[in-house]
């Protein structure tokens, strides 16, 4: 009996130093034809099923007009309501011209009830017209990187001209997502606009994404973004969710019914349950020292930027750097100066790099002297000082010389012959 208690003590303790082992799951079966599924952080895609295919990105496309009237207007703007605000199809809050409302307002109302109406009164408000308002919004997307993407109105609504592509659709709302004003308003599962000079009653806004309301697809974590549906687009949605300090973009295009929420969800879960963010390098942290002159000077090297990087799980810690330093550093630096970069590899191949910078000035007077901006750290360049003193003593030598030399000239001069 001892032996045998013995025996299972000695196999629990050997099975406690046995790594864990993570098998990353087979990627999810998604119904809709299009996906994707971005690390908001870095922008890896982590998942892909023609994630390049042209879609129509129905009321998604809010999220692009929403980002840029919060980039060019101000929240307290009155806005005005126009002529063209009427007869517009689809969602609506029934906006009457000469209304008068806050950017604000017609925001939330854009982004919780997907009100079209309300879009044109952005556009308007920011571009002077929904032509030169879709023009910015095209060149917004180009900055942003979503170059297989073309847009004609500021809501949605159907036209051939009018397309995007879940890739696309995950860099805006990527960009969008990096804005805090944007992140409140799409996490707000309420909002009321309260009576206007043209509109006696106070609209309630309830938001439409079922990962954030209360609803059978509440999604722990959920915090964004936007829902969309036409005929033509069939089912479009637009996530995001945050799990410890882990935020994750999905996209899905053209799906129908409730598939669009499960798909969301499954997403999201094939992420969050294969997937670690890992941030081996900090902003500002002093990475390496750089020998600077003859004296080697020891000069701290920052990383310009944070590096992040989404791993399958257990992998964390195959992520490799190796610095790279600039030749011959000489003084004098000016702090911020790049200097050199760490790269950095994942299972050996390159993911990024990271370029490093002088913490601090450093100078050298006449005679040799190294220091910081602060003179904390003077470091003296014996090499040169003895340069300048055997220049001095050369100097000295023949200035006693050329001395001498006139002295016995002036001397010759002077001689009498009888």
């Amino acid at each position: 009996m001892k032996k045998t208690f013995t025996f299972i003590m000695a196999f629990i303790i050997l099975i406690s130093f046995i790594p864990h082992v993570y098998a990353i799951e087979s990627p999810p079966q998604i119904v809709g034809p299009t996906a994707v599924l971005m690390d908001f952080t870095t922008g890896q895609v982590l998942y892909d099923k023609n994630m390049h295919q042209k879609m129509y990105p129905a009321s998604t496309t809010k999220i692009l007009t929403a980002i840029i009237a919060i980039e060019k207007g101000k929240l307290n703007d009155v806005v005005t309501v126009n002529d063209d605000v009427k007869n517009i199809d689809g969602n609506s809050i029934y906006l009457v011209p000469g209304e008068k409302l806050t950017l604000e307002q017609l925001l939330y109302a854009m982004l919780l009830e997907s009100a079209n109406d309300a879009a044109i009164a952005v556009a308007d408000h920011i571009g002077g017209s929904v032509q030169a308002f879709a023009d910015m919004m095209n060149k917004k997307a180009k900055e942003i990187g979503a170059n297989d993407s073309h847009f004609v109105n500021p809501n949605g609504l159907p036209d051939n001209n009018h397309y995007s592509t879940p890739y696309d659709m995950a860099l805006i709302a990527r960009y969008a997502m990096g804005n805090a004003t944007f992140r409140k308003i799409v996490s707000t599962i309420h909002y009321q606009i309260l009576p206007t000079n043209k509109f006696d009653k106070p609209r309630d806004l309830w938001i439409s994404n079922r990962l954030i309301k209360p609803s059978s697809f509440h999604y722990d974590g959920a915090d964004g973004v936007k829902t969309g549906y036409t005929i033509a687009a069939n089912q479009v949605f637009v996530g995001s969710a945050t799990r410890n300090g882990h935020r994750l973009i999905s996209v899905i295009m053209g799906d129908e019914g409730t598939n669009i929420w499960s798909d969301t969800i499954n997403l999201l879960d094939y992420g969050f349950n294969n997937y670690t963010l890992v941030n081996p390098l900090e902003k500002d942290s002093i990475v390496t020292y750089a020998d600077v002159g003859e004296v080697k000077f020891k000069l701290p090297l920052i990383a310009k930027d944070s590096f992040y990087y989404a791993v399958p799980k257990g992998e964390e810690n195959n992520i490799k750097s190796s610095i790279t330093l600039d030749n011959n550093i000489k003084a004098p630096i000016k702090k911020g100066t790049v200097l050199g970069k760490i790269d950095f590899t994942f299972d050996g191949k390159s993911i990024g790099s990271v370029q490093l910078v002088a913490d601090e000035s450093v100078y050298k007077n006449y005679l040799g002297t190294y220091y910081n901006s602060n003179r904390t750290t003077i470091i003296k360049d014996y090499g040169t000082i003895r340069s300048y003193i055997e220049l001095i003593l050369g100097l000295f030598a023949i200035l006693v010389s050329v001395v001498l030399w006139r002295r016995k000239r002036a001397k010759n001069r002077f001689i009498f012959i009888k």
